[in-house]
């Protein structure tokens, strides 16, 4: 995938740690706690890149255990750690949004298409993936049960790979994750409409244990 930024990441690692620094004094604000979702998510969209770019170099070079390790971290660690940012805040919820789509509804019937339709937007856009992700939006619930399990469905797909040492095949992974895709449009899962967990303490704990090699990733740059 294409992993070119337009701007200069290091300046939103930088902007999430003077964020950070000014929580005891900010922490209350309402405000103040939606631009730190905003900006951690998005230093955690980097570094879900630069994780991305670390598991292609270790395929490419038949690097079995780096390719784990650095997948194990994406999947196990990184991406619920996201989740969990983006579930601690009202408007970063998947559940309000499906919830605000079922409000309009007049009936059962009409919630149930009107969910899934919401489902479909932020997803695949389209019944066969017409648009797939045009829309994506970063969610709580969304980055774990859709977003995790696509990364996870990936890096197996890889690890398989070099084990049996059998060719990646994209067309074929692409059909294996439609079915995840498709999936979660149709799942009808219920997802909380109300944040759990202090954003604050969630954005601290995700600094303290990707902050630093994200500026060794900066000053080395995404080679």
């Amino acid at each position: 995938m294409d992993t070119e930024l337009w701007y200069n990441a290091s300046d939103v690692y930088e902007a999430w740690r003077l964020l950070l620094s000014a929580g005891a004094e900010l922490g209350a604000s309402p405000t103040f706690r939606y631009d730190l979702v905003d900006v951690t998510r998005q230093a955690a969209q980097q570094l879900v890149s630069e994780y991305y770019l670390s598991i292609r170099r270790a395929f490419q070079s038949h690097a079995l255990p780096e390719l784990l390790t650095a997948g194990g971290v994406l999947v196990y660690d990184l991406l619920p750690e996201l989740d969990s940012l983006l579930s601690s805040h009202s408007l970063f919820l998947l559940g309000r949004w499906l919830e605000s789509a079922r409000a309009v509804a007049t009936s059962d019937r009409e919630a149930e298409q009107y969910e899934l339709n919401a489902r479909n937007q932020v997803t695949l856009w389209g019944p066969s993936g017409n648009i797939l992700d045009y829309a994506n939006k970063q969610l709580g619930g969304l980055v774990l049960d859709y977003y995790g399990v696509r990364w996870s469905l990936f890096v197996s797909a890889l690890v398989e790979s070099l084990n049996s040492g059998s060719p990646f095949h994209q067309d074929q992974f692409n059909q294996a994750v439609f079915q995840v895709e498709r999936g979660f449009v149709y799942n009808k899962k219920r997802y909380p409409a109300v944040p759990a967990g202090d954003t604050l303490e969630i954005s601290r704990k995700l600094f303290l244990k990707y902050y630093p090699s994200a500026l060794r990733r900066g000053r080395a740059g995404p080679a």
